[in-house]
């Protein structure tokens, strides 16, 4: 891949950090309180409208919450957005491409298409369980709660960060530049 059409990481940075002022009006605004920029509650919008799918799920009152609040409406939009985002941005700079092993992947694990996604649903899992655990996801947490000082947010943005590259250096143990001879 050509990384010389990515965005600059400053750039990249100040235009999130615009984002997140924005966004923090806009929320305000639309679900009349002061509420940070994030997705998760666009998942719980999900699973509230899916909920007439499943018997009882639609009464769980955290489920009903997320089907009755505007700001659980806005963020299935900014996932939408987010989607549509990526694919415009990688589309507009001639990067995208269908990748369902990655290279490094493949390099150290091979072309097991089922290997590679039990290792993926399994990683969802424990990335589910810390963003519950934490009170959000990673977005909220260290865009939002960074931005706002929020000491929670800043505990778990490490530990965000901690554990992927403990994870990487484990799944990756060849990794390297001494290890790598190709």
């Amino acid at each position: 891949m050509d990384n010389t059409k990515e965005w600059h990481w400053f750039k990249g940075g100040i235009l999130v950090s615009l984002l997140s002022v924005a966004t923090y009006f806009i929320f305000a605004a639309l679900a009349d309180r002061n509420y940070p920029f994030g997705i998760t509650a666009g998942f719980g919008f999900i699973s509230a409208k899916l909920g007439v799918l499943f018997q009882g799920l639609e009464a769980n009152p955290v489920i009903k919450r997320f089907g009755e609040k505007p700001d659980a409406f806005i963020e299935f939009f900014t996932l939408i957005g987010l989607i549509a985002g990526g694919y415009t941005a990688a589309k507009a700079t001639n990067t995208f491409s269908k990748e369902n092993i990655p290279a490094v992947w493949e390099k150290y694990y091979g072309k097991n298409l089922v290997k590679r996604y039990i290792v993926v649903l399994v990683g969802s899992v424990f990335l589910g369980f810390g963003s519950a655990l934490s009170g959000g996801c990673t977005t909220g947490n260290i865009l939002q709660g960074w931005a706002h000082l929020s000491l929670g947010s800043i505990v778990a943005g490490v530990s965000f960060f901690a554990s992927g590259i403990i994870t990487a250096k484990i799944i990756y143990l060849k990794l390297g530049a001494a290890n790598d001879n190709n």
